[in-house]
């Protein structure tokens, strides 16, 4: 009687641990297809460096794709103008998307600035915001030039 009931347990234990690896097996599927089918273009567009990175310069900027890590879902894309140093961050998002943030060296510090859906500072930071409309034109180009290498319209 006693070893019918270990065997029982060792039993669903087997089923709880196969079930357990089924479902990690089936995320890291899902992961993988979601992040694959979300990073292609991306990565078409700025192909591995002869150090293994997606970066590229070109015309003065310099272009780069962060995969996401293994089980996240959250990358990014960067375009940085090499001359003046500010960037533009962008985020895309699973569900199609983007999310957006600059960051913007003046004087000596660096402001990061995230952006609403309007594009436009998304904190009411009254120094961000100066900021943010003196380098507008040169955040526009960064738009544009993002625009350009990725369509993400």
């Amino acid at each position: 009687m006693q070893r019918v009931k270990v065997k029982q347990r060792v039993r669903i234990f087997i089923i709880v641990g196969l079930i357990l690896v089924l479902l990690f097996g089936a995320w890291n599927v899902a992961w993988l297809i979601t992040t694959n089918n979300r990073y292609d273009g991306f990565l078409k567009a700025v192909p591995k460096s002869e150090f293994g990175i997606h970066v590229i310069k070109k015309d003065g900027y310099v272009y780069g794709v962060s995969r996401p890590g293994y089980l996240s879902f959250t990358g990014n894309l960067a375009i940085n103008n090499s001359d003046e140093g500010n960037s533009l961050i962008i985020w895309p998002l699973i569900k199609g998307g983007y999310e957006y943030g600059i960051r913007i060296q003046q004087e000596g510090k660096v402001y990061e600035i995230f952006l609403n859906e309007h594009l436009k500072p998304a904190d009411n930071d009254d120094t961000k915001n100066q900021i943010f409309q003196q380098l507008k034109p040169e955040i526009d180009m960064l738009f544009e030039k993002a625009n350009l290498m990725w369509n993400l319209e």
